[in-house]
């Protein structure tokens, strides 16, 4: 498949997951689970094993995706704990990159805000993070498809992040704000009196 098209398929999906990620959260939460196994159970085994490494990538990938369907409250949390970890890691990094252990000891502790933040306030942040979610892809896919050793490429690509990232909150929180499908567990929408 030519790049282009590829990039393309990437940006349309990341369109689509940052503009309406918190109704198809539920759905793709084991879908992610499924390559996240699989990927783990493929990296375990030797590739003189490619059986083996099926067979176990096979069992890890739809283990990950049954934990991801039925605690994805806790998952949740953990996307809230993967992102804390990034930005305040990477925010430390920037600062001092002579330092990794500090930006690893720094990021632990964004990982414990992020998790926490997240299961306080589970819809907004399942919007937050599918809006993110989605910018990140439409932001990578940019970024390779843009021509190589243009000068503002990472320009570029960071405008293009930060629009869709903040227009996908935006929408979501406009069409899906007073529902709460994932803190009680049911879709239901609160009316406010």
């Amino acid at each position: 498949m030519p790049s282009s098209l590829v990039a393309l398929m990437a940006i349309t999906y990341g369109l689509i997951f940052a503009l309406w990620g918190y109704p198809i959260f539920r759905v793709m939460l084991p879908i992610y689970g499924g390559i996240l196994g699989y990927a783990l159970g493929v990296a375990l085994v030797v590739p003189d094993y490619p059986l083996g490494a099926f067979l176990l990538a096979l069992a890890l990938a739809i283990l990950f995706a049954s934990v991801a369907y039925f605690y994805w409250s806790f998952m949740i949390g953990l996307a809230g704990a993967l992102l804390g970890y990034g930005l305040v890691a990477g925010l430390a990094y920037f600062v001092s990159p002579k330092a990794p252990a500090f930006a690893w000891l720094i990021g632990l502790a964004g990982a414990l805000i992020g998790f926490l933040i997240f299961l306080a306030a589970k819809d907004l942040m399942v919007m937050v993070a599918s809006a993110l979610n989605g910018a990140m892809i439409v932001g990578g896919a940019t970024h390779s498809w843009l021509y190589p050793v243009s000068t503002i490429r990472d320009y570029i690509t960071l405008v293009i992040f930060s629009a869709v990232a903040v227009i996908g909150v935006v929408v979501q929180v406009r069409l899906f704000g007073k529902e709460r499908k994932y803190s009680t567990g049911t879709s239901r929408k609160i009316s406010v009196k």
